[in-house]
């Protein structure tokens, strides 16, 4: 797997964009007043949990209906409900063309804070398999501009932070991307688009002043078996950084990759005797580390951690032992939503080549945010 850049695009207000007539109709047929209907929709105590997943679309459009009825007693206001937030608009086809203009060169997502329905909006205007990747708030629990969105969003593209390109029309979420690491731009036209995208995609990502080492190297993704994934935190002393990764290392002169793989697992963390798969991932990394630029190519294998699994006394390197701050096993929610720095980039992907049964097929709610207490 090679360095991935990705898109990450919201739908309404860029992709996607709504007559405002048909609302304003809805309202002058039922006897509503002008904006009573996006008012009463837009109220926090109805729009976050309908955009978090707490409840569903229809569940929002009761609420909306019942609000209204309970603000104008004796007025009809169900077609109206249902005709306004039924409408799933259309598509602005200049910047769907941008998109696919995109999609050669880097990860298209889609990112939406937006009901259940977005997925059956997208295809039913017919535009649902012009993206990678689609994500709605309601899938992942929060929304936009929360940290954990852009990680999850980065995680799931397989593309560091510093690869991305955030476009909302909302600035607070551009800024929010730009806060993460990413690159926002906050929408205005199509043609603004389309030169902030070519900007990104000739830019060069991954010059650095830092010494260049080449390293070939190996990787195992441990999993117990409530497919948690086993990651080791390190510290570098030179730049005061921190990171988790699997667990592993350098191939040694005359080893295999998968020799080395058990080597690392036994040295590092004591496990011997491991079900391993000999299937694997080449995944392509540059990174800085300890002032030097490392550009590695890296095997990754998994292997399935039983409860009774051998183990022997980890024998780490004095410099391992300088620089570990600790081993934890991570459940999938808080995997996908962590804020840390977790290496490799395109970690996501390559679980769901190595593991394809495992949780991270499916995008689920991301758990409460999880920091590391770095004094330890």
């Amino acid at each position: 797997m090679t360095v991935t850049r990705a898109l990450l695009i919201d739908l309404d207000g860029v992709l996607r964009h709504r007559d405002p007539e048909i609302a304003a109709r809805c309202e002058q047929d039922a006897g509503l007043p002008q904006g009573s209907l996006h008012e009463v929709a837009f109220l926090p105590d109805l729009l976050t949990p309908a955009v978090t997943g707490q409840i569903t679309q229809r569940e929002w459009e009761t609420e909306i209906t019942r609000v209204l009825t309970e603000r104008h007693p004796g007025v009809d206001v169900t077609a109206a409900v249902r005709e306004c937030f039924g409408d799933t608009g259309y598509i602005d086809e200049e910047v769907l063309a941008i998109v696919d203009a995109v999609r050669p060169h880097a990860t298209v997502c889609l990112i939406s804070n937006a009901t259940d329905r977005v997925h059956q909006d997208l295809e039913a205007l017919g535009v649902a398999d012009h993206f990678d990747h689609v994500v709605s708030s309601s899938d992942l629990g929060v929304t936009k501009p929360d940290a954990r969105v852009y990680a999850a969003l980065a995680r799931l593209t397989g593309a560091a932070a510093r690869r991305c390109l955030m476009v909302d029309d909302a600035l607070a979420n551009t800024e929010g991307a730009r806060q993460a690491g990413m690159t926002g731009h906050t929408f205005t036209s199509a043609a603004d688009l389309k030169d902030a995208v070519d900007e990104w995609l000739e830019r060069d990502l991954v010059s650095r002043p830092e010494p260049e080492v080449r390293r070939d190297a190996v990787r195992v993704l441990c999993l117990d078996s409530q497919d948690r994934l086993l990651l080791m935190h390190w510290h570098d002393p030179n730049n005061g950084e921190y990171l988790w990764e699997p667990t592993g290392g350098g191939v040694d002169p005359g080893e295999s990759h998968i020799e080395a793989a058990r080597r690392e697992v036994a040295e590092e963390i004591g496990l011997v005797d491991l079900a391993m798969g000999e299937d694997s991932v080449e995944v392509h990394r540059d990174y800085v580390w300890w002032g030097k630029w490392l550009r590695s190519r890296e095997e990754f294998f998994v292997a399935r951690i039983p409860a009774d699994q051998a183990t022997v006394e980890p024998a780490l390197t004095d410099s391992e032992a300088e620089t570990l701050v600790g081993i934890r096993w991570w459940t999938w929610p808080e995997l996908l939503g962590s804020t840390e720095r977790i290496e490799p980039a395109d970690l996501v992907p390559v679980l769901r080549r190595l593991a394809p049964d495992g949780p991270w097929q499916s995008i689920t709610r991301v758990s409460d945010p999880f920091k590391t207490d770095e004094a330890q």
